[in-house]
């Protein structure tokens, strides 16, 4: 190969021996392209002598191998591959891939069944009426797929304009518009870089200057700024995220709090992406087959420093980020819903000490009344008096429910009936007209309620 390659290649793709080969047997084909079809017309002319036929052919034979067009291979321009290449783009099947999901490749999209309608709604884009179907199959491996494609890889269309709101999936979208309303990303723990093991939090641009702070913890099994996935899908984006929750406060009064959006969800690291994931979608990972067994979780390298589960997470929010804020006056409201909510009681009561005199308020939202077990006397006291529960009931939003003696404190209905996870979407403004009510009024105490026992909770 020596005796044809150039001394300079005009070369500005991925560069190997293979891709070096193949770009030489291209220069030396084009330079003998005219004289092999004229050796094989000769060869072909059956109306010329057989000698002069068969000089062409043996001509023909002793040509270096080089000049054939069977040596010539399509190469990936990314890679130097050969297999799975794209011609029209010359690029193998995974470079095409990225580039066409990063919009670098013009008037290449990846296909949606599902687009965002004018409504802010997803909805079917053969069926605009039709909502996003979950359970495509009894094989829950393929449910798992298609939902974590919904979740996080599906690119949506703007509908009504037929135009492309970014590559990007639902949580994407939703950080996008919680970056849009002055929320800003994290890392926890404090110190840790975007190559780290780390996980993300959104915190309020004004947090450091807000007279009040409000926290919200969520349930374990929900990914960052996601309240329920299943009322993004039959109502809109907004309601079933923060996104609602945040455009709330921030245009109801002047003096808007400042928030602060846990993640106990998100406390898997996955290096490949170097990102933090939910337990459901790390068992969504591609595997080897159908069958094989998700990934094992490594006890280092898949672990996030001082936040290795929900209860860590809780201690490090506190103790990095809230008891670091410059504004020590300001007065921090607290909503948890599911065991984020057990685990944010769990470690004021052990921290009480710490905290008494600057949390204001707790909302929580649970499925069912569970026992606290407070031991310490002075949260107890606080718990009686600043905190609301919101439970699974039947009843109307904010109605009084039996369950002060076994919850400790006042006890409402959230006006959902079934799944915790839409608690905090029904009855958030609720908690925060509480909150509101507990900061103006500074010697707030709730009474006991009062009530035949016909009006009780689930």
């Amino acid at each position: 190969m020596a005796q044809f390659r150039a001394k300079r290649l005009d070369l500005s793709c991925y560069v190997n021996i293979k891709v070096i080969r193949d770009h030489t047997k291209r220069k030396v084909y084009e330079q003998h392209e005219t004289e092999r079809q004229a050796l094989r017309y000769i060869i072909r002319n059956t109306t010329l002598p057989q000698r002069t036929r068969a000089q062409a052919q043996l001509q023909l034979s002793q040509m270096h191998a080089y000049t054939r067009f069977t040596q010539i291979n399509n190469r990936c321009i990314m890679g130097g591959k050969s297999r799975g290449v794209f011609s029209d783009f010359r690029m193998a099947r995974y470079p095409f891939r990225l580039h066409a999901l990063a919009g670098d490749i013009p008037g290449v999209k990846k296909a949606s069944c599902y687009s965002i309608n004018e409504k802010d709604q997803i909805r079917s884009v053969e069926q605009p009426d039709q909502e996003f179907h979950y359970f495509i199959s009894k094989n829950e491996r393929c449910v798992e797929m298609q939902r974590e494609a919904m979740n996080s890889i599906m690119i949506f269309l703007l509908h009504s304009l037929s135009l492309p709101i970014g590559a990007a999936c639902i949580r994407k979208e939703v950080l996008s518009r919680l970056a849009a309303s002055s929320m800003n990303t994290l890392c926890l723990p404090m110190g840790a870089t975007s190559k780290d093991n780390h996980v993300p939090i959104l915190v309020s641009s004004h947090l450091a200057t807000a007279k009040r702070v409000i926290i919200y913890v969520g349930e374990s099994c929900q990914d960052l700024g996601i309240f329920a996935y299943r009322l993004i899908g039959a109502n809109t984006v907004t309601s079933g995220s923060a996104v609602e929750f945040v455009n709330h406060l921030n245009t109801a009064s002047r003096d808007f709090p400042a928030i602060i959006i846990a993640n106990p969800g998100q406390l898997i690291w996955y290096r490949r992406e170097q990102r933090a994931m939910t337990q459901q979608t790390w068992h969504a990972i591609p595997r080897a087959t159908a069958v094989s067994e998700p990934m094992m979780i490594d006890s280092v390298q898949n672990i996030i420093p001082q936040n290795e589960d929900i209860q860590k997470h809780v201690a490090c929010l506190f103790e990095q980020v809230v008891d670091k804020l410059p504004n020590e006056n300001a007065k921090i409201d607290i909503i948890g819903i599911g065991d984020g909510a057990f685990e944010v009681v769990e470690y004021l009561q052990q921290e009480w000490k710490k905290w008494e005199g600057r949390v204001d308020a707790i909302a929580v939202g649970t499925s069912h009344i569970w026992n606290t077990e407070i031991k310490d006397e002075g949260f107890g006291t606080f718990w009686g008096r600043r905190a609301r529960a919101y439970l699974i009931s039947p009843e109307n939003l904010d109605a009084p429910l039996t369950g002060r003696d076994e919850f400790g404190c006042n006890c409402f209905s959230s006006g959902e009936p079934s799944y915790v996870e839409m608690i905090m979407p029904k009855a958030y403004r609720c908690m925060l007209d509480y909150f509101k009510v507990v900061f103006d009024n500074p010697g707030y105490e709730a009474e006991p309620q009062n009530f035949s026992e016909s009006n009780c909770g689930t």
